[in-house]
This record gives C-alpha cells, sequence and structure tokens, in this order.
C-alpha cells in the first residue's frame, strides 16, 4: 500500500526538494517499518534501529525545505519531514520536527500530527500509550491521510496485543488500496505482525471474533512459520485451514506462512530402523521410535514404506546392517550412539543411511551417509553465532566439569573467536555441588572486591556493609548446565549482581517436565526446538494434536520423540532429493533443518526464553529479546 504525505503542500518549495532529491507531495514514501513492543515493556527496551541514509537525507532534505517556507507552508513540510524522520527510523527527530511546528494547523494536518505521535510512541516501545492515543484519534474517512491512519493503527495494535483491532485496521486499508500488489503487502506485513504478536504470547484465538475473515487471519498468524521448507503436515494444514476458512484473503499467503507439502519417492519401499530396543539406552530408542511412527502414519498409505527395526541391543552394528541389506532395506535410519556410528560408517553400510548421530571427529563419512543429532556442541556454536550477529562480542562462560563440558566451552570459544568476539573469562563449576559462588565471582571478577573488603576488614578490625563491584564489560554469560544445575546457578547469578547480563545456555539446561522448578530459570535463553514452544506455529498445532491422541502416553512430550519424527521426515526428503543436499530443506520439529554438502543435517533452533511461568517464550530477533 502506497503511503502519501497529506496536507497542504507548498508548490513554490519544489525546485528546492528536486534539487535535494527530497520527495515530492505526489511522491509515495516507502513502507514504514516500526518496532514494535511487547506490552507493558519500556522504551528503553526498544532502541530505534539505525536510521537509512537514503531517508534521512530525504527527511534533512524536507527539514531544510521547511526552514526556507513561509510561516504558512511550514507546517506541512515539517509533517513531512517528521514521517520521514520516523521512516528512517530516527524518533527524536521525528519528535524535534514536531515539537518546532508553530503555525496554525488544518484539521486533517492535527489529525496527521496525533498518527505521528502515536508512531512515535510505537518506536519508542511504548505500545500501550501509542494504542491509547491511536484509539482516541477518529478515523479521517474519505480523506488523503486515511490509509496512513488505518496503517499505523494497525501496527499499533498488534504491538499492543489487540489483534482483533489490528486485523480489522488492516481489512479497512485493504479497500483502499490502489492495486492487487497493495494489497498483497499489505496482507503479508498483517502475517508477520500477527506472528510477532505470537511470540509475544499474545494469544491469537479465533474464538474471539464472529468474523470469519478475522477469525483466518488470527488462525492463520497461529500455526504459520517464517522459515520455509516442507513438513509431512504441511499439505494437511494448509488444506484443514482452506475447508474452515474458504475465499478467504489470506489463501494467497498459504504457500510462503505454511510448510510445503513433503515431497514423496516411489523408490522407498523398506526402512531398516537401527536402535537400541533394549539395554541401558532403550528408553530414548522407544521414544525416538514413537516420534518416528507417528510421522510415518501421516505418509499416505499407499506411498508409506514398510520400516523394520533392527535392535542393536541385542545385534551388533554390522550384523544388523547385513541383514538389513539381504532384507532388501532401501534405506537405513540409525544406529544411534557415536559408536555405533562409528561402527557403521567402517563398515560401508552399501545402502543410503541416516546416522543418529554425528561421526567422531576423526573419522569420515563414507558415501550415502548423512548425519542427524541433537548436539550440545552445535548448540553451544549456535549460541556463538546468534551473540555474534547482535553485536554482542564481549563475555564470559561458566561451564561444567567433565568431558561434557569440556566439549561445549570448547566449541563455544572457537565459534566465538573466530567471529572476532572475545571470551574475557571462563570458569568451571562442579554440577554435584550447590554453592557456585566462587566460580561466578570469578568469572565476573566480584572475586576482587571480596578480597578487598577482607583485607579492609583486617585492617580496621571490624565489619562492614559494601556492594561488590565486578567487571562492566560483560555483554552476555554463556552458562552450559544441566537442568538441576541450571536451577541452582540462575538464581545465584542474580545473587551476585549478574542479573541484568543477558544469560545463554544450551537446550540441555531446560527440562519440559520441569515443572514449577523451571521458574528458577526465568531469563535464561536457550537454542530450543520448535516442538518444545508453546506459540511455535504449525508445531505447537501438531503437538495439541498429538496429546489430543496420545492418552496416558507421554513420550510425546520429549525432544527425543521430535527427533524421531524429524529422522522420518528427512529420510523422506533425503530420497525423493536424490542426494542432492541443497533440495533438502525440512520444517523439522526440532529446528529448520537443511541437509550441508558433508552429509550433516544443520539445525536452526528456534530461539526461547525461560518466562516467570517457568516456561518457554519464543523469540524472534538476533538480540536475544522477544520482539518487543
Amino acid at each position: 500500500m502506497q503511503i502519501r504525505p497529506v496536507g497542504d503542500f507548498p508548490w513554490r518549495c519544489w525546485p528546492a526538494l528536486a534539487a535535494l532529491g527530497a520527495l515530492a507531495a505526489c511522491t509515495s514514501y516507502p513502507r514504514a517499518s516500526f518496532p514494535v513492543s511487547q506490552p507493558g515493556t519500556s522504551a528503553t527496551s526498544a532502541p530505534s534501529p539505525a536510521p537509512s541514509s537514503a531517508l534521512a537525507r530525504t527527511a534533512a532534505g524536507l527539514d531544510a525545505a521547511a526552514r526556507r517556507a513561509s510561516a504558512a507552508e511550514q507546517p506541512a513540510l515539517q509533517l513531512q519531514a517528521a514521517r520521514a524522520w520516523l521512516q528512517a527510523g530516527s524518533p527524536a527527530d521525528a519528535t524535534r520536527d514536531l515539537r518546532a511546528i508553530t503555525g496554525n494547523l488544518s484539521s486533517m494536518q492535527l489529525t496527521e500530527r496525533r498518527v505521528l505521535e502515536a508512531d512515535i510512541e510505537l518506536a519508542n516501545g511504548q505500545s500501550q500509550r501509542a494504542w491509547q492515543q491511536m484509539s482516541g484519534i477518529p478515523e479521517p474517512t474519505g480523506t488523503p491521510l486515511e490509509p496512513q491512519y488505518l496503517a499505523s493503527r494497525m501496527r499499533i495494535a498488534l504491538a499492543a496485543g489487540r489483534p482483533v483491532d489490528g486485523v480489522r485496521a488492516e481489512m479497512a486499508a485493504e479497500r483502499l488500496a490502489a492495486n492487487a500488489n497493495d494489497r498483497r503487502a499489505l496482507r503479508f506485513e498483517l502475517l508477520s505482525l500477527l506472528r510477532d504478536a505470537r511470540s509475544r504470547g499474545v494469544k491469537l484465538e479465533p474464538e474471539s471474533s464472529q468474523d470469519p475473515i478475522v477469525q483466518g487471519w488470527l488462525d492463520l498468524g497461529a500455526i504459520s512459520v517464517a522459515g520455509g521448507g516442507a513438513s509431512l503436515n504441511g499439505a494437511a494444514d494448509a488444506a484443514r485451514w482452506r475447508a474452515r476458512y474458504p475465499a478467504h484473503p489470506a489463501t494467497e499467503l498459504l504457500a510462503s506462512a505454511l510448510p510445503a507439502p513433503l515431497p514423496l519417492s516411489s523408490q522407498l519401499h523398506k526402512i531398516a530402523l537401527l536402535l537400541p530396543v533394549s539395554g541401558a539406552a532403550a528408553g530414548y530408542a522407544a521414544t525416538i521410535h514413537a516420534g518416528f511412527d507417528y510421522a510415518l502414519q501421516q505418509v499416505p498409505a499407499d506411498s508409506r514404506p514398510q520400516v523394520q527395526v533392527y535392535d542393536t541391543g541385542v545385534i551388533t552394528v554390522d550384523e544388523a546392517l547385513r541383514t538389513a541389506r539381504s532384507e532388501g532395506a532401501d534405506f537405513v535410519v540409525g544406529p544411534l550412539t557415536r559408536q555405533e556410528v562409528d561402527i557403521a560408517a567402517a563398515s560401508a553400510p552399501g545402502v543410503p543411511m541416516l546416522a543418529l548421530n554425528f561421526l567422531s571427529a576423526d573419522r569420515a563419512a563414507p558415501s550415502g551417509m548423512d548425519q542427524f543429532a541433537l548436539s550440545p556442541e552445535e548448540e553451544a556454536r549456535e549460541v556463538a553465532r546468534r551473540l555474534l550477529a547482535a553485536g554482542q562480542k564481549r563475555g564470559v562462560a561458566l561451564g561444567p566439569t567433565g568431558d561434557w563440558g569440556t566439549r561445549v566451552l570448547a566449541a563455544f570459544k572457537q565459534e566465538l573467536l573466530a567471529g572476532g568476539g572475545t571470551l574475557l573469562a571462563q570458569a568451571v563449576y562442579d554440577p554435584t555441588e550447590h554453592d557456585f559462588a566462587t566460580p561466578i565471582r570469578a568469572v565476573l571478577g566480584t572475586d576482587q572486591s571480596y578480597a578487598r573488603r577482607l583485607r579492609l576488614q583486617a585492617v580496621l578490625g571490624q565489619k562492614f556493609e559494601f556492594e561488590p563491584r565486578g567487571r562492566t564489560d560483560v555483554d552476555f554469560i554463556f552458562l552450559p548446565a544441566q537442568p538441576a544445575a541450571a536451577r541452582l546457578l540462575r538464581p545465584q547469578l542474580r545473587f551476585q549482581y549478574a542479573g541484568n547480563v543477558p544469560v545463554y545456555a544450551t537446550s540441555d539446561a531446560y527440562s519440559p517436565d520441569g515443572g514449577v522448578a523451571n521458574q528458577d530459570l526465568d531469563g535464561l535463553i536457550v537454542p530450543a526446538m520448535p516442538w518444545l514452544v508453546p506459540d511455535s506455529g504449525a508445531a505447537a498445532a501438531l503437538r495439541t494434536t498429538v496429546a489430543s491422541q496420545s492418552g496416558d502416553n507421554t513420550a510425546w512430550q520429549s525432544g527425543l520423540y521430535a527427533f524421531g519424527y524429524d529422522a522420518c521426515q528427512l529420510t523422506m526428503a533425503i530420497v525423493a532429493a536424490g542426494r542432492s543436499a541443497q533440495q533438502v530443506h525440512v520444517a523439522g520439529l526440532t529446528g529448520d533443518l537443511t541437509l550441508g554438502a558433508d552429509g550433516r543435517v544443520h539445525r536452526e533452533p528456534a530461539w526461547a526464553r525461560i518466562t516467570r511461568s517457568g516456561e518457554p517464550q519464543l523469540l524472534t530477533a538476533a538480540t536475544g529479546s522477544s520482539s518487543d
């Protein structure tokens, strides 16, 4: 939709604006994209982006033209300059221009100013205040300002957690759109805003409206995804939505809003599933098998391959592979442990294989072997990449003693340093202990403050109150931990004056069955599986369906269930791609899955912050904050 400046334009200023390359009154500004905030957040939680250079030059040109214009002509130019500054990402300059207006404003210009003031509140992160202002502005029906009013109302309503009002504003704006492209742009923006609102915990409930168009938008916003890819449920989700909302205007967005149907190959007839059904890992294997089997049931019966399970807890991996080949397996999924995967690689599988772990670092994968794993080392690298992308390059790390902690910290440090980051301090803690004050003080630098206090007390001969001072250059704390230790470490970091520093961990720190104990993780940021994050779109919708069908069986609550489900999806995608790795892109329950040229599946996780309720809340920005 084109947003046009309104108000009377001083035509005799046109040559000056043309010379500056600024916008004229009959020219459309590019669509504004304002930062949105979670209801109730402060202005400091949503900093303005760096001003766009082209738009900033336009705004500066309008400012210059306003200074040269007559008193009667200045207000229109100042309003246009304020809008341009706002679109350039500089609400402070927009506010300055509004405050500089001294001339008389027409009724339309007064309304335009009020809309701008509401937009500035939104840009400053004050979404509730912006909505209060916007809801008090009468709609300028039939005026050139109406499209801008409705676009602003849509953004502000969604940012303030009022999805029905936001959808209604978009519907009204569509009626004013000049052409199909403008309507399509509005629809894409609405869907994106609905997803953002969902990620901030806003409930998108179709039953909150009686209007089927509004209901359809809310339903689609609740299940949509942003990463693309394909899934076994893509076609079913789209078909269900179409059946509920025939002829809905969002129908044209389904291809981008929902995962595409997963391609199926007629060449896949029999899968060999190698899992340790017996032995110490039997529980893990059973959960993975349950997820794999549920995914398989989503495949149409006439395309569904047969699956034969081979128990690597009873027979060797070599024997399982030989038997699978002799019994006509087209594809092998598994084995599960790293040691078993190493053995499989050395024994020349003979059929395409998706191993359910990564090979040891010194082993090379044979032709036809792909690898899919829930690797804490890979998650640590993802954390480092996220921090670097957000400009959080200087921090400290605190990891557990033992091989697991050593590997995870090494992977994190390697990725951080390779990307230009700095690890200011690193320490280890004993996960069997309960008091982690010593290693926490070491990485935060507060141990030196405590040492100074002891020296002073010894000299003065008396105790006194003091507040320790740690280092002030810490952008983040990386805290790989298992759930029990994480629940102790997070509160102790607050107690040691690190409550305002973003704390990241691998997903191991969060256990879905932790109950109220997970409340102690409040604020912890983790790379999470969409399967385990409420309001994560299509994955959450499928989780609700599985839960309703499972009765007393709780295996579906585990991330290993999602891992098994995705192993099945990847198998279908790899076979259908015919070994063309670049064609494998699965919108998985464990994350966004792609296949590298080296045969390793790259898993892009969802990102979540643990809330005060102990539940993960989806994040959308690379800054470590929810889209607020």
